[in-house]
């Protein structure tokens, strides 16, 4: 069971970016559950890598679509983008130190500022 579900109240009514949005879902889903299922964070870290690889995927679509929509809050948005990153980098190093107690609570985390940002930021320069 995953730690939230998409839903289309979530839409910034742009299929791409609320297709990368799932796909990022999915992913803090798998991590999720990978923390409930095991005591042993080393399994996580493919899907650490997967978060960070295709965060930094989404994040540059998503800031080169409000450069071609003129969105003035552009600054705002890569800023929390890059805090986002942080933070995933911060669970990289958690995941190798076998604190599975620190990850989980990073996970939550993460998939908390995601949703929030979805529903909070991005649907500001929804169209």
């Amino acid at each position: 069971m995953g730690l939230f579900t998409w839903y289309k109240a979530y839409s910034v009514n742009n299929e791409e970016l609320d297709d990368h949005h799932k796909i990022l879902c999915d992913i803090l889903n798998k991590l999720y559950d990978n923390c409930l299922l095991t005591d042993q964070p080393n399994c996580l870290a493919p899907i650490v890598d997967e978060l960070v690889s295709y965060s930094n995927y989404h994040f540059s679509s998503e800031e080169q679509h409000m450069r071609n929509i003129g969105y003035k809050d552009i600054d705002k948005q890569i800023i929390d983008h890059n805090d986002f990153k942080q933070r995933i980098l911060q669970l990289q190093q958690v995941v190798n130190k076998n604190d599975i107690e620190l990850t989980k609570e990073l996970v939550v985390f993460l998939g908390d500022w995601f949703l929030h940002h979805v529903i909070e930021e991005d649907k500001k320069f929804a169209l």
